[in-house]
């Protein structure tokens, strides 16, 4: 049979095309792998108020204050002014203490009951008494005690190394009932009140000698160990909060409730899988703060690897087929994998198997470039410009257009639209949970994260970083606590 020359030539261009085309690849295009800088985040600024229930220190002050002051020779009496003065022994009763806070002063007073023994001269030649010595008393002798109000006034700082600084001051000795002996003409009211000053100084330095030694240092590890302990969002990851210094603000109280604000600097961070080789830094000294309100600003990038995104879209596509509208063109996915390639652009490669009208091809390889895209307005997670990309396009590849850019990009971008709503409200849930604890020493931490948003995303190399911004309240109660 003879073939005539345009049939052959025919059959030559179709055995060639046949040759030439069992191997499909769409060639890697030249992608300017030049990472765009992400937006450095600021420190995170977190304001935790404290309480603090001052109680356990004046139960402690109770504990440790003597209850008697006398005079140094009891029961034997003491001269108050020589031997032309009165002479007597006193003995002061200290009552329970009480204290308040009022500003950053905290005043601790009592009632004290006291009783006065002595004798009187009422002429004194060559230094001795020629009259017998005149006895009086005042609450002793079944007398019933006389009363003074005493008060002291203690200064309170935060030093840097968590402790306690005070400046305590006698700022009462007020009697209630005077020891006033008129028929002898004599108040010893004011004597006896002169004579206790100098052991109600003794105990002022007490205090402040007792509170260098308060430290509420074991707590601020505690709760530091906390801070950088990875929170498991469940089905989600992990925030590592990375606080990285810690300050004070100037003490306020009222009544017994001593009141200042914890802040934290920080910079949080939201991973996939917890970091084990995240270690705990030591304690920094405290710093002073002037700041007072409640509220915390986390500034945290969510760093997710493509994995994810590829996971999601292979549950979709691998192993579904997609053809186009004349049924001339099919693809059949097999496997998808997504990468960085910087310059904001991600790039899918696929393996699949393609029907291109009589022909068909075996584990062609494919590559899509597309941008994550973020729309803030409905916080969604987009890919779009999605487009077959090769520098050097197969004739058939050029030909199914319809194929992939109006069937495969539009199930891609399908696929790989994320909806962060649920996400950041289930996340608002999760992380508001989990800042409600118990910490060492019966202190309590609450808190409430009122707003999470996303402020951008930024696909780089290796990673796809979510840059979001919590914001919301914390406290910290001490209702209960021991030195």
């Amino acid at each position: 049979m003879k073939i005539r020359i345009h049939q052959f030539i025919v059959l030559l261009l179709l055995s060639t095309l046949f040759i030439s085309s069992c191997k499909l690849h769409s060639e890697l295009p030249t992608i300017i792998a030049e990472e765009i800088p992400v937006p450095i985040l600021e420190s995170s600024s977190i304001q935790i108020p404290v309480e603090v229930n001052l109680q356990p220190i004046i139960n402690f002050a109770n504990s440790k204050t003597d209850k008697i002051i006398r005079n140094p020779d009891y029961p034997n009496f003491s001269s108050f002014e020589g031997v032309e003065g009165p002479r007597a022994s006193y003995d002061v009763l200290i009552g329970t203490l009480t204290g308040s806070m009022q500003g950053n002063i905290f005043n601790v007073g009592t009632t004290a009951a006291y009783g006065i023994a002595g004798d009187y001269c009422s002429e004194i030649v060559w230094g001795k008494c020629i009259h017998p010595r005149i006895p009086f008393s005042c609450g002793t002798n079944g007398e019933e005690k006389r009363k003074v109000k005493i008060g002291f006034s203690t200064k309170v700082e935060i030093t840097s190394s968590y402790g306690l600084k005070t400046q305590t001051v006698v700022s009462e000795v007020t009697p209630i009932d005077p020891c006033k002996m008129t028929f002898l003409k004599i108040d010893m009211t004011n004597k006896i009140m002169e004579a206790i000053r100098p052991p109600l100084n003794d105990c002022a330095k007490f205090i402040d000698e007792q509170s260098k030694g308060t430290s509420f240092k074991s707590i601020a590890k505690d709760a530091w160990k906390e801070l950088w302990t990875p929170i498991e969002i469940e089905r989600y990851g992990y925030l590592c909060i990375n606080p990285n210094e810690i300050s004070v603000s100037q003490l306020n109280g009222t009544g017994q409730i001593l009141k200042f604000n914890i802040g934290l600097k920080a910079n949080p961070k939201f991973t996939l899988t917890k970091d084990s080789s995240l270690k705990t830094p030591a304690l920094p000294a405290l710093k002073t703060n002037a700041k007072s309100n409640s509220e915390f600003v986390f500034n945290m990038p969510i760093i997710s690897s493509y994995s994810e995104l590829t996971n999601t879209l292979s549950k979709n596509l691998n192993e579904k087929t997609f053809q186009s509208e004349d049924g001339k063109q099919a693809i059949l996915i097999h496997q998808i994998n997504i990468s960085g390639k910087g310059n904001s652009t991600i790039l899918l490669e696929m393996n699949c198997d393609l029907k291109m009208g009589i022909k068909k091809f075996k584990n062609a390889t494919l590559y899509f470039t597309m941008k994550p895209i973020y729309d803030s307005n409905t916080q969604t997670l987009e890919l779009r410009n999605v487009k077959l990309e090769s520098d050097k396009k197969h004739i058939l590849l050029q030909a199914g257009t319809e194929l992939f850019q109006k069937t495969i990009a539009q199930k891609i971008q399908q696929f790989g639209k994320t909806d962060f709503k649920p996400i950041l409200e289930s996340n608002k849930k999760s992380i508001s949970a989990q800042l409600h604890k118990q910490l060492a020493n019966n202190a309590q931490l609450n808190g409430q994260v009122n707003q999470l948003k996303l402020l951008g995303v930024y696909p780089t190399e290796n990673n796809l970083i979510i840059h979001t911004q919590a914001i919301g309240n914390l406290n910290l109660k001490m209702s209960d606590y021991s030195f």
